[in-house]
């Protein structure tokens, strides 16, 4: 887990409780290691194999392949990152427990020891959209996901857009997470699998190919990699 350090070094001839102040805050330095990374999602995260729609992959519906789904695409962006500042890479986590229709329930356990929360959940949710029925639920989660810790906590919004990403957004910004919408992606052509020609399913092709996976990382990106400079810092 991150932790601070406090690293001081004191002449023989300092004077005062203020020299002192002026040292510590000049040495204080965020040091640790990244040891867990945990992306919570839905099929665009992961998907099982389901033949009877052409669907014949594990990974995100519908990249063409694992390492092209938008998790493994970020992961070795963060793993790249690491790579400079601590010996091993960070384990990497896809782990199920919520129920993404109506928020109701989540398996707060399974952040207890991340470093990095990565949420993209709301393509599923199946009741109103307002703040009572979706952003209250979804952020009493977001906030049993970080629970007393203070781990790097990202939202990432659905893939749908509308008034569900603003919702998503609000609850990210009052639980202090960063926020990744993704309307304008989606509402690209080149970004939907359809464009690439790899699956005939109209539910497949409703979602990300190989392009829109890779859209996504680098948007995640763009907030993720901030924090992980402020995590790291030498």
């Amino acid at each position: 887990m991150l932790f601070l350090l406090n690293w001081i070094s004191i002449s023989p001839v300092l004077q005062t409780l203020d020299e002192l102040k002026l040292i510590i805050s000049e040495f204080n330095v965020i040091a640790g290691e990244v040891k867990e990374v945990v992306i919570i999602g839905n099929s665009i995260r992961q998907h099982g194999k389901a033949p009877q729609i052409g669907w014949n992959n594990t990974c995100g519906m519908a990249a063409t392949s694992q390492d092209r789904d938008y998790v493994h695409v970020l992961y070795k962006k963060i793993c790249e990152k690491l790579a400079k500042s601590q010996k091993d890479a960070p384990k990497l986590s896809l782990p199920g427990g919520v129920a993404e229709k109506d928020f109701s329930k989540w398996n707060a356990a399974v952040t207890q020891n991340a470093d990095i929360i990565i949420v993209q959940l709301g393509d599923n949710f199946r009741n109103p959209v307002t703040v009572e029925k979706l952003q209250m639920p979804y952020e009493a989660m977001l906030k049993a996901f970080k629970g007393d810790r203070n781990p790097i906590l990202i939202c990432v919004s659905n893939w749908g857009g509308g008034k569900m990403s603003q919702l998503i957004g609000d609850a990210a910004k009052n639980q202090g997470a960063g926020f990744v919408p993704l309307e304008k992606l989606a509402a690209d052509p080149q970004n939907k699998a359809q464009s690439e020609g790899h699956f005939s399913h109209g539910g497949v092709n409703w979602h990300p190919g190989d392009r829109g996976m890779a859209a996504i990382a680098d948007a995640i990106w763009l907030v993720l990699e901030p924090e992980l400079d402020k995590a790291i810092a030498k």
